[in-house]
Formats: structure tokens, sequence, C-alpha cells
């Protein structure tokens, strides 16, 4: 459940005064393989045209229980008899933005499966839960830790007091967090060698966010794993690991008064008192640099374009996500159209906003591409940022993003699991109750008026990271046209090699 950051960003005009090299407005393919003839003229021109598509179905989000246990643990229930099955989460707002030792949060939530309990060890919990024929699985990321189980609903009384052993009895053994640590440097040690989207996420985190704060550190260095210790895991566990930082979320063949039973029984002896406070101080502000993760003889570039987007609490965001799909939410979008299709400049090419629950987010543009092109393909990620606030987004653009993000929510409730992801994730972000109705009818009004101003706002040529895991060797030259150049090893925990300064052309 680890959010992955396949960056994705904004903007910043390339320098120098060569004209643009936006692709052509529209290029005729050859269609057909050759093994019909063509129609008989006319005969195409005479078929009927498809029908318009039609308003979608509403689907409204499903009505959601709320109520708390008497030490605070708060309960979120979904009630849907379709099969007898439930879908478990245990929310605990405490990620690896919390504790400010980097590592902590994110070994903490593996302990809480590898560890064991006081009662049961690690082997003998993982044996109970496939007992029920179940999956245990805990994702942590940068504002929570979440514990997920999907049983039949005979086995949920069995289920929640496993869950609540866990939350409330963590063992924290030594032996076990060696082991976790292990596994932790293996995986960091491989996504320096083999990922450009980590390397990017770890550089991108350290630009945008101040020293020492909370989102500053993005992944794990084996350094930083191998400073942590049981006494700080324990520590971190004390301070946010308590029931006023905790909602259990059950979505499926459940009523309301059953689970608040049920949940009494597991979590009531539940203890602890507020969280500790974080201190989310604002973001720097970012500047036109270039930073490249050196990967020697690599053929392929990850190109990001990385920009600052409002909070997710933001009465625009509807606004924000239309634009933000017409520049690159997909094969209709902006970047699928030039960046990909019309000039071949990158074989995968988008835009995110990375979704925070404090304070500004991260706003990335991506291509993937071949050392060759790396340079053309900033220089057509900032063309098309810079086209978003020269050519607001059209009718047409606007009225293909919005009903796609719109009604792309019937797809995303297909299964009651996803629906209890999306309760998670509203508590996460802290969504107001019937935030997803009220978000989808946002975006169904959003205007290319609205687009536009939000275009305006987001996008700023003037302040725009570039980063790069590519072939420093090959690439970082022809980048110094975009900026100062700054050259990391990610497998030496981001060691500078060298620095490059801006090139004026």
């Amino acid at each position: 459940m680890k959010r992955s950051l396949v960056l994705v960003v904004t903007l910043a005009a390339c320098g120098g005064s060569a004209p643009a090299t936006y692709g052509p407005e529209k290029v005729d393919l050859p269609v057909g393989d050759g093994s019909r003839k063509a129609p008989p003229r006319g005969e195409a021109a005479a078929r009927p045209a498809p029908p318009p598509s039609g308003a979608a179905k509403e689907s409204p989000f499903p009505a959601v229980s709320r109520s708390k246990l008497a030490n605070g643990v708060a309960l979120a229930v979904v009630t849907s008899k379709v099969l007898p099955i439930v879908q478990v989460r245990v929310l605990v707002k405490a990620g690896s933005a919390s504790g400010g030792v980097p590592g902590v949060g994110e070994l903490t939530g593996e302990l809480l499966k590898d560890g064991g309990t006081r009662a049961l060890s690690s082997a003998e919990l993982l044996r109970r839960v496939e007992t029920m024929g179940a999956n245990l699985s805990i994702g942590v990321d940068q504002d929570r830790t979440v514990l997920s189980l999907a049983v039949a609903k005979d086995q949920l009384p069995e289920a929640l007091s496993l869950l609540g052993q866990i939350v409330r009895e963590p063992r924290f053994d030594a032996g076990e967090l060696e082991k976790t640590k292990a596994r932790a440097r293996d995986a960091a040690e491989d996504a320096a060698r083999s990922s450009g989207a980590w390397t990017a996420s770890v550089i991108v985190f350290r630009e945008l966010y101040p020293k020492n704060h909370p989102y500053g550190t993005y992944g794990l260095l084996p350094s930083q794993i191998a400073s942590v210790d049981v006494g700080q895991i324990r520590a971190f566990y004390r301070r946010f690991y308590v029931p006023k930082a905790t909602t259990l979320v059950l979505a499926g063949d459940v009523d309301e008064a059953t689970v608040k039973a049920l949940a009494e029984k597991s979590f009531g002896t539940f203890q602890g008192g507020d969280p500790a406070a974080i201190d989310f101080q604002p973001p720097q502000p970012l500047a036109r640099k270039v930073w490249i993760a050196h990967r020697p003889k690599s053929v392929q570039s990850d190109v990001f374009v990385v920009m600052s987007a409002p909070p997710r609490n933001s009465e625009a965001w509807a606004s924000i996500r239309v634009a933000n799909q017409v520049l690159g939410g997909g094969v209709a979008s902006r970047l699928f159209t030039d960046v990909r299709e019309q000039r071949s400049l990158a074989y995968r090419t988008n835009a995110q906003i990375l979704e925070l629950a404090h304070g500004v987010q991260p706003l990335v543009l991506y291509a993937g591409t071949q050392t060759a092109k790396t340079t053309q393909a900033v220089t057509g990620l900032l063309e098309n940022v810079d086209r978003m606030i020269r050519v607001p987004p059209t009718a047409a653009e606007t009225e293909t993003a919005r009903r796609y993000l719109s009604d792309v929510f019937a797809v995303r409730m297909e299964t009651i699991g996803a629906i209890a992801d999306m309760v998670v994730t509203q508590e996460t972000l802290g969504l107001p109750e019937g935030y997803w109705d009220v978000y989808r009818r946002q975006l169904r009004a959003t205007t290319p008026e609205d687009a536009a101003k939000a275009a305006s706002q987001l996008y700023t040529p003037d302040r725009a990271l570039v980063v790069v895991a590519g072939d420093a060797d090959l690439v970082a030259p022809e980048l110094a046209t975009f900026g100062p150049v700054t050259v990391v090893d990610p497998e030496k925990e981001f060691k500078v090699l060298r620095t490059l300064p801006k090139v004026t052309r």
C-alpha cells in the first residue's frame, strides 16, 4: 500500500530564444494493413456517425456509518450484503513523515506484521491469519500505516482479535528487527541500482522540502536503516500509535452495531493519549536546477520536471485535477499526443500530483526515453507546461478530462475492497463527510475558464526542477542549458560526483 512515486511534474520554459518545437496539431497516419480493399468513394461518408455519449449513470458513494469507541478509536462501516465477505482496514495516522528519524516509521509498520505480538510469535501470527484463508498486508507511506485484511463474514471476530493484538501488543523483538532491517537494506540497494523513479523521488523531496521537514525524506538509505534500533521503534510506537490516531474501517456484510461490539472486545483496551504534534512548515521555493542520478552506461533516461501543487484540501482541487488531466492524465492528454505520439520523444509520459495530507504537494511530469533523446524530452515536457498557460485548455479538452475523472468513480468503486480503501484515503487526507460525491459534482461543473485559471496558477515556468536518472557522462553537458547541474551517485547514498554551471546559448 506504499504510494509509489512515479513522479510527474511541471513546467518551465527552456532557456534560450529558439522557437518552440511543439508538434503539429494533427498527423494523418495510414490506416489498414492492406488485407482489405478501400470502400468505394463516398461509401464511408454515407455511414451514420455514432451517437454522442450519454450522461454517465449516477454512482453515489455508499453510506458510511461512523462512531467511536470509548477510548477514541474511530469506526467507519460500509454495509454491503452482496457477498459474505468483510474488508478490514486499520488506519493509524503515523507514517514515514511522523517520527523525525528516517526509517523509524517504516520499520515500525513492518514489525507490526513480521515481529509478532506479546502472545504470538511472528510465525504463529501469520499461521493464524492463513488458517482464516486470509492475507495480512501492511503498508506505510508518508502520512499513514494501514493494516489490510479480507475475511469471510464468520471469520470476522477472529480477524479483529488478531488485528487488535497486533496494534495493542506488538512484540518489537530485536532479532526480528535485524531481519527486517536486512530486507529493507536489500530493497534500498536494489532501488538505488535499478529504479529511476525511486532515485528521482529521493532528490525531489529533498529539494522541495527544507532540511528536517517531515516530508524531506523519501525512501530509506542503508545508513539510515542501520541506525534504527528497538528503542527508537518503541518510542515511536508510544508517541503515535494511540486510539485517537486510529480508525477501524470495515466494508462488506456487516452492520455498525455488530462491528462496534466486536471492536470493543478487540480494541477497547488500546490505550494512549493525544498523538504527538508534527510541524509541517512551508516548503522552500523551487528554483530552476538540474539533478542527475548517475546510471553509467544506461541506454534509457527517466526524466522528471517538478513543481509544487496547492494543498489537497484546496477549494479549487477539482479544477486543478482537470487541468492536470488535460496536460498529462491519459492518452487524450497533451503530453501523450505531442511528446509520445507526434514527436516520439518518450515511450511513456504523464503528469501526476502526489497527494499528501499536509501542505503543498509535488507536481511531476514524467517521460521515459532513450538516452540520446533526453534533452529533447526535457524540452518537450517544459514546452507543454508553458503551452498550458499560453494556450489554456479548450472546451473539448476540459469536457474529456472532467468526464473521465468523474466517470471513473464507478470503476474505482467496483469492489468493496476499493471502497474500503477510498474511506481510508478520505480519513488520511482529512476530507469532510460526503466528500467523494461533492468532489464528483465539482468535477462535472468545472468550466474551461476554471481549468485555465488553475493552469495559470499551477504551472510556473520560472520555477521548475529537472531531475534525470540516466548516464550523466552523456547527458549532463546538454542538460546544463536548463540550469546548474548536480550529478549524484544513488548507489553511494547520493554522494555528489560533480557540478556543472548553467550554460547560456
